[in-house]
């Protein structure tokens, strides 16, 4: 049992997934400009970035993140498609 449970940690660490199937979020950097208002989800952005310690999510808002709920934030984050760190933005 034991040999299982290692190589599926080693499955889980190697595609940075938790048990649950869910990738295991590394850091998450969320910039906002509050001086604009109310963040405006059209014109912002998000870069996510599957790296060795998880997902790097960058997140840049229009406006104030205070604003949107954290539901409205983790839906528009999972909008955004996940790349590899060695891939080219393009």
């Amino acid at each position: 049992m034991r040999a299982i449970l290692r190589r599926v940690g080693r499955l889980e660490d190697r595609f940075a997934l938790d048990s649950s199937g869910k990738p295991r979020l590394g850091v998450r950097v969320i910039v906002g400009l509050p001086w604009k208002g109310a963040a405006n989800l059209a014109k912002s952005t998000c870069r996510r970035l599957l790296r060795a310690g998880g997902i790097t999510d960058i997140v840049e808002l229009d406006g104030d993140d205070a604003s949107i709920s954290e539901e409205e934030l983790e839906t528009f984050i999972a909008s955004f498609p996940i790349r590899s760190a060695s891939e080219r933005s393009g």
